[in-house]
This record gives structure tokens, sequence and C-alpha cells, in this order.
């Protein structure tokens, strides 16, 4: 069974925003939750759909947000149950990861993440500050551990 490790934050997706997989017929998923590096989504049907296309699409139902030719592997698959009541309860629960992407599908997944998930645009107010604020903090705490000397000579006085 694959572990999957995220690098990134998924963030919960808000209603009516789906992936369109691309094999004939045309299958139009509902997200579950997204990140920088990749997405999840419930389906059940068989998994042979995986085999015939190696892109996927992004798209919000009201049309205000697409995105097409998302490189993707599958790193999970899993036997699940959506918290939502629905039809999907002998379903499996996918994790998707990107692949390469060019500069303008990452802006655009971070548009995506920043305005059509719970959450996400709060985050990077944080990132930002935290960028900020770093190099002030880092300084602060850095300055006397990395003086030479004081570590060396508590480790001969304990030896």
């Amino acid at each position: 069974m694959n572990v999957e490790r995220r690098k990134t934050r998924r963030f919960q997706v808000k209603d009516k925003c789906f992936t369109i997989i691309n094999p004939d017929p045309v299958k139009l998923v509902p997200i579950i939750d997204i990140s920088q590096g990749g997405l999840g989504f419930y389906f059940n049907d068989n998994e042979e759909w995986l085999n015939k296309t190696s892109k996927l699409e992004i798209m919000a139902a009201d049309c205000s947000f697409y995105m097409e030719k998302l490189p993707f592997d599958v790193v999970s698959r899993s036997k699940a149950f959506p918290t939502q009541s629905t039809s999907l309860l002998d379903g499996r629960r996918y994790g998707l990861k990107f692949g390469h992407l060019q500069p303008n599908q990452k802006s655009q997944l971070k548009y995506f993440i920043r305005n059509y998930t719970q959450g996400g645009y709060l985050l990077q107010f944080q990132q930002k500050i935290s960028k900020l604020l770093h190099p002030i903090w880092a300084n602060k705490h850095s300055s006397d551990s990395c003086k030479p000397g004081i570590g060396q000579s508590l480790h001969r006085s304990s030896l």
C-alpha cells in the first residue's frame, strides 16, 4: 500500500468545483481537497479510466475558473466512505500528484486555492507575513547561538 507523503497543505474545496478526467466518456468529478502538489476526490468507478489519460482539468461549475492540461500521477487509492451521505459509499478516495507544472499553471493553481477553497486566502496571507518577518526572527535567534566557541566551551566543561 502506498502512503502519501504530502509536502504541501491541502485545502478543502468549496462546493461546485470539479476535476475533469478526459477519457471517453468524459468524467466530471467533485474535488474534495487540493494543494500546490495535488488533489483528492472520491469516485465509484473502476480504475481503468486512469490508464487512459495523463492530464486533467479543473473548473468551477459557474465557469469562473478553468484550467487545463495538468499532468498527474495517482499516488493513493483507498476504499473510502465520504463524510457526506452520497451514492459514493462504495467508492474510492484517490490522491493525485501534479506532474511538472508550467509557471502559468502554478500561478493559476495558487489563484484557485486562494479563491475556491476554505482557508486558502488566510494561509497565503500568513505565509507572506512570515516571509517578511523571517529575517528579523532568524537574526534575533541565531546571533547568540552561532558565535564560535560558546558551544565548544560547554562541551569541554562537561567532559
